[in-house]
């Protein structure tokens, strides 16, 4: 996170996106899956609640504040598609960008802390069907994406 005004900062990361599932079905048995594909995030984060928290006697040091944002998020997602007898693995793009309303906290135990929750759209093309077969379809849709950020501050304590 690199500060870019007094209540203003841009946000980078990259990371392992993760999503998983487990379903059942009468017909198909059971399934489940767990997927770790790489991504990356962009943000302008405008942080607001400054004068309230120090109102209050809180610490607003380290932007330990509620922001704003607007985020941008690719992912590179791998599909397994099965092909007469082996699996191939076709590498796509999804993209995702939207505003957000999340809070950050920096604790004194070098904890640090990051939610936030976004109402976004996502386009991306798809190169399988439901039969397992290879074609291009583009995809475009309003969703919502979340992000629980869990680490520990390497700078000087305060």
């Amino acid at each position: 996170e690199k500060r870019i005004g007094k209540l203003q900062s841009l946000y980078a990361q990259v990371f392992m996106a993760t999503s998983f599932a487990i379903g059942y079905s009468s017909s198909f048995g059971n399934t489940s899956y767990i997927h770790f594909d790489p991504a990356a995030t962009l943000q302008y984060r405008h942080y607001y609640n400054l004068i309230m928290r120090e109102a209050k006697g809180k610490r607003t040091d380290m932007n330990n504040l509620n922001y704003v944002s607007f985020i941008l998020e690719t992912t590179l997602i791998t599909e397994r598609i099965l092909l007469v007898d082996y699996i191939k693995r076709d590498y796509r793009t999804i993209n995702r960008f939207g505003i957000a309303c999340g809070l950050h906290r920096n604790y004194r135990k070098r904890f640090s802390l990051d939610l936030n929750i976004v109402a976004g759209y996502l386009f991306a093309k798809t190169t399988i069907n439901d039969n397992g077969q290879l074609t291009t379809k583009n995809i475009r849709e309003f969703t919502t994406l979340g992000q629980v950020n869990l680490g520990f501050w390497l700078n000087k304590r305060n």
